[in-house]
């Protein structure tokens, strides 16, 4: 009784084949239904994004976010490696016999300049660095001495402090780039409405997927246990659905109601597509 099934129980059934880590390793180490995983996938973010009291994180924000996050680590990294490099600079010239002091007096410009409040600004938001960065762009462009002095610095391999300070600047045009894309993709989500017919077609669809898995998993030469770990929780989740819904109204919300008396849910087939025209006997006979 798949139909039987709310947005909630959809998504929470979904869930731990996409996002639980042993889970999804237990989905995709059955042949018969590891292809079908991307199709899953694509599923629960479709059920979720018409989920009328909270439109969840789709796939492509939380993309961007992970990315963003991989870009900003760097970003930091390389910010405190600029500032350290100075230092250590500077300490070296004051090592000196004598203390070379103008030395030392250049690495204290240079890291005002770059850093007039400290590493404090790793502490910013993302937008915050990435401007940050195009200041000491123009910082570079405007006091060619500061290039200067760091390009005196020697780094890692033949490279100096400088192209550790390019590094940190390609970090903060792409940081700029994630959030502009983040600001463009949540101005899209938040004012795409939802309707009845994409919850009709969102539901269709984890419909015809989930019943795909089922059937396929009927012909799995997989470990029981294994089969038992994904196929268990659906067939039971189901077998409560259609239990309730024939001791009284099932529970969800009028749009997602409405869709779901209007959908015929097809059964699964073996070639991985499912037949729009077909009763839904079948699939009920699958999980019941």
């Amino acid at each position: 009784m798949l139909k039987h099934l709310n947005l909630d129980e959809m998504i929470a059934l979904l869930s731990p084949w996409v996002e639980d880590p042993k889970q999804r390793k237990v989905f995709l180490s059955i042949p018969e239904v590891a292809p079908l995983h991307p199709r899953v996938v694509e599923a629960h973010e479709a059920v979720i994004a018409v989920q009328p009291s909270s439109r969840g994180t789709s796939s492509k924000m939380r993309a961007l976010i992970a990315e963003g996050n991989e870009v900003d680590r760097c970003h930091d990294h390389l910010a405190r490696a600029v500032s350290y490099g100075v230092d250590a600079r500077r300490e070296l010239c004051l090592a000196e016999a004598p203390a070379d002091a103008d030395g030392a007096a250049r690495c204290d410009l240079v890291q005002k300049k770059l850093f007039p409040n400290g590493l404090s600004i790793l502490n910013a938001s993302p937008l915050a660095e990435a401007g940050n960065t195009t200041r000491i762009a123009r910082l570079l462009e405007e006091e060619p001495e500061i290039a200067g002095v760091l390009r005196s610095i020697p780094a890692r391999g033949k490279t100096t402090l400088l192209d550790v300070v390019k590094q940190w600047l390609t970090k903060g045009r792409e940081l700029q780039a994630i959030e502009r894309a983040r600001t463009e993709l949540e101005a899209t989500e938040t004012t795409t409405p939802v309707t009845k017919t994409t919850i009709q077609s969102a539901r269709s669809q984890w419909f015809k997927v989930v019943s795909l898995v089922l059937s396929n998993l009927e012909m799995s030469r997989a470990p029981a246990r294994d089969i038992e770990i994904i196929r268990g929780p659906v067939l039971r989740a189901s077998g409560r659905a259609g239990k309730r819904y024939v001791s009284g109204k099932p529970e969800v919300a009028p749009a997602e109601e409405e869709a779901a008396e209007e959908e015929e849910v097809s059964p699964a087939s073996t070639s991985g597509e499912a037949d729009p025209s077909d009763d839904e006997d079948d699939d009920e006979g699958a999980v019941s």
